[in-house]
């Protein structure tokens, strides 16, 4: 499994997460596997989650902390939904 993926199942949709905590929530069998890890590569690969929309970061207090977005539904389906609960 790789680092992002892992970090997509670390991170949580309700509680905001600090670099330390996702460290520390990272299942043990896959921190052994990858000794060599650093928390420059935990940063780039939330950055790039960042970019692709699918985490947010939230500041406080000049700490970065880390959730997991709510996937979003197409459009049609928002219709479908609208148009549905309508009748």
């Amino acid at each position: 499994m790789s680092l992002k993926e892992q970090l997509e199942v670390t991170l949580s949709y309700f509680e905001p997460m600090s670099l330390e905590m996702i460290y520390i929530d990272l299942e043990s069998d896959f921190l052994n596997q990858n000794r060599e890890l650093t928390i420059q590569d935990l940063k780039d690969v939330l950055s790039k989650l960042e970019k692709e929309k699918r985490v947010k970061v939230i500041i406080e207090k000049k700490h970065k902390f880390w959730i997991k977005k709510y996937p979003q539904k197409n459009l049609w389906r928002r219709i479908k939904n609208y148009l549905s609960a309508k009748r």
